[in-house]
């Protein structure tokens, strides 16, 4: 992982404006992760998900050539980690917490960096972060969400679409949707 230098000029604040969206989804769904009870199975159906979905973005950015780019500049709500009293309870939470400066970008260079999207992932999953991934080359930013989803907002969706679809076909229980705004 790579500190860079990067403003709020060097990104589209109005990708997160785009109407009908695309997202993938899947059979299983969390809102925010498992329950404090939750079983041994579920605990582990929960990662097992949220590892797909960590390979889904490995997969997309390598098929397109690209890059990823975390920091605050990016993300949609302007910050990088959720502000719950009870966040350093949370082994993930601290895991990835001291990794990342909330007032610093960072280029991620996979597959050198490839456990830093496991860990975005459980914790945007879990509700314990709101870390998006900014694709610079292809515009795009994929934002895995505490709904075990992972929404796509792109200037281009008739090139980067087409990857993930293709990439889509190697997980059953996958899908691609478009959200459909108001």
């Amino acid at each position: 992982m790579e500190k860079i230098k990067f403003s709020k000029n060097d990104f589209n604040r109005n990708l997160f404006d785009i109407k009908n969206i695309c997202y993938i989804t899947c059979d299983k769904y969390w809102d925010g992760g498992y329950e404090p009870s939750a079983a041994l199975n579920e605990k582990a159906d929960f990662y097992r998900i949220a590892n797909q979905f960590a390979n889904i973005i490995k997969e997309i950015v390598s098929a397109s050539d690209d890059k990823l780019i975390i920091g605050s500049e990016i993300s949609e709500k302007g910050c990088l980690f959720e502000s719950w009293k009870d966040l350093r309870n949370y082994d993930a939470y601290n895991n990835l917490y001291g990794l990342i400066n909330k007032k610093c970008s960072y280029m991620l260079n996979l597959p050198d960096d490839s456990n830093m999207v496991d860990y975005i992932v459980e914790n945007n999953f879990r509700y314990l972060s709101c870390i998006d991934f900014y694709l610079p080359k292809s515009k795009a930013v994929l934002q895995p969400t505490c709904h075990t989803e992972l929404f796509i907002y792109s200037e281009n969706y008739d090139l980067l679409i087409p990857i993930v679809e293709n990439i889509l076909q190697d997980y059953k229980g996958f899908y691609l949707k478009r959200y459909i705004s108001e």
